[in-house]
């Protein structure tokens, strides 16, 4: 595989990218339905629900429990609940993918600029960075409310390039996800797909992502 020259700037996606959080999600939905005297959900499906941020996964996971839409109300209320939760789960059952630590702290001796760029609401982010220790590898940090828009719109990747000053030739978008791969490819600057994240149950390589990798470690031959 041909290294990638001349890059600055990784932006990294988050959930199924750096941290597999499905367990924490599905402790956290379920306590939520557990308010609502609603049945509880398995990881499996939980993880087909990871992407759009938690308003979008809340709605699917309520969708999918009740077999109807929720009026707003009544989502707005159960997403209040269910990040209540969140806070409390947020480090409980979740974990690094393997290599991720070194990796990134290796990308950081390097020299390059690091962003973290995820449709996860901001304000979970400094506690679970800091609670997996890699929290000091992150120049910016860009959540999914940071922004009026989020991935798969360009925005965030964007406002990264100019955040640091960078040609979109310097600049590479990391994660597991269509949205991912989308969000850097609107944004006209190089994609690499890691195959074993989420994405809605559907291979990374139909989204035509510039390079397709299995580990996380494998980033230091590419970069």
């Amino acid at each position: 595989m041909p290294q990638i020259i001349d890059i600055k700037l990784i932006c990294f996606d988050l959930d199924g990218t750096l941290v597999n959080s499905v367990p924490d999600l599905r402790l956290a939905l379920n306590a939520m339905l557990d308010d609502l005297s609603l049945a509880h959900v398995n990881g499996l499906i939980v993880k087909t629900w990871v992407g759009d941020g938690i308003a979008k996964m809340v709605e699917r996971c309520l969708l999918h429990v009740q077999g109807k839409a929720s009026t707003e109300s009544e989502l707005a209320a159960a997403i209040v609940v269910f990040e209540g939760y969140y806070l409390q789960f947020l480090n409980t059952e979740s974990g690094l993918y393997p290599a991720v630590k070194s990796t990134l702290f290796s990308l950081q001796d390097k020299g390059y600029k690091i962003a973290l760029i995820t449709n996860k609401s901001e304000q979970f982010l400094p506690k679970l960075l800091a609670y997996f220790g890699i929290n000091r590898c992150f120049d910016l940090l860009v959540g999914g409310d940071s922004l009026a828009k989020n991935k798969p719109d360009p925005m965030q990747v964007n406002h990264a390039c100019e955040y640091f000053g960078l040609t979109k030739s310097q600049v590479v978008m990391v994660g597991d996800s269509c949205n991912d791969i989308l969000a850097g490819q609107n944004a006209q600057v190089k994609t690499i797909a890691l195959t074993y994240g989420y994405n809605y149950g559907k291979p990374i390589a139909d989204i035509n992502p510039d390079y397709i990798i299995n580990h996380f470690d494998e980033l230091l031959t590419l970069l």
